[in-house]
């Protein structure tokens, strides 16, 4: 099974609407609220270094590397340290403050098992593809946060923050809007610090979604994707 081709990247292009004022690698083929994800078993292998898609794959974390400036760096810092549980369990809180604070703990409960079986997931297929990092494939590529030292594919950051945007869309509509925002913020800025591939984190979206999907059916919580769909468009 191939990536599918919308994940390929589009090398020029660049998002200056996510964040106003920072110029953005753009991802193509991110997940919205509308889509299931992928489970573990559908994930296809990454791209060859070799092949088109792997060459573009490079080609796009060489270029994201001109788009950086000092306020860009902070930005994908903060994401790096925040972005795969604590900005998430900041929106938990205030869901509970919305709420009420039974309704609120075992919905912050259900986010916290979320990230339990997505991440036990994604390391699971981390191991199994075992790709290098960007920045081990070209010794020129550099970074802007801590270099992790797990395999680079699927994207454990993005997992989580798609995982979580998933279920906190669900449980509380009103945070949808922001919540996919932060998701494609913390998927983005991964390219742009030089430690993945767009095609690891499109599929660290997929995988999440579908993780936090699993556990919304699990838990009887499976959400009517029509009304809030439309807040995330």
């Amino acid at each position: 099974m191939q990536i599918p081709a919308a994940s390929v990247p589009q090398l020029p292009s660049t998002d200056d609407t996510l964040v106003p004022g920072l110029v953005l690698p753009r991802i193509d083929g991110l997940p919205g609220p509308e889509s299931s994800g992928m489970t573990s078993s559908m994930v296809p292998a990454p791209p060859s270094p070799d092949s088109v898609a792997g060459k573009a794959d490079l080609e796009s974390v060489r270029l994201a590397q001109r788009l950086r400036t000092p306020a860009g760096n902070a930005w994908a810092l903060k994401l790096a340290h925040d972005g795969s549980h604590r900005i998430w369990m900041d929106l938990a809180k205030r869901h509970r403050g919305d709420s009420g604070p039974i309704q609120g703990w075992l919905d912050t409960a259900l986010l916290a098992a979320t990230f339990a079986v997505n991440g036990i997931g994604t390391q699971a297929i981390k191991w199994r593809f075992r790709r290098e990092r960007p920045f081990q494939v070209d010794p020129s590529i550099t970074t802007v946060v801590p270099r992790p030292r797990d395999p680079s594919y699927p994207s454990g950051h993005t997992s989580s923050a798609y995982a979580a945007a998933r279920v906190i869309s669900v449980l509380a509509p009103s945070l949808a809007a922001e919540a996919y925002s932060l998701a494609k913020q913390v998927a983005t800025s991964r390219v742009y610090a030089g430690v993945h591939f767009p095609t690891d984190v499109v599929m660290g979206a997929m995988l999440g979604t579908a993780a936090g999907e699993a556990v919304l059916r699990m838990m009887g919580r499976r959400p009517v994707l029509d009304a809030f769909s439309t807040q995330v468009a």
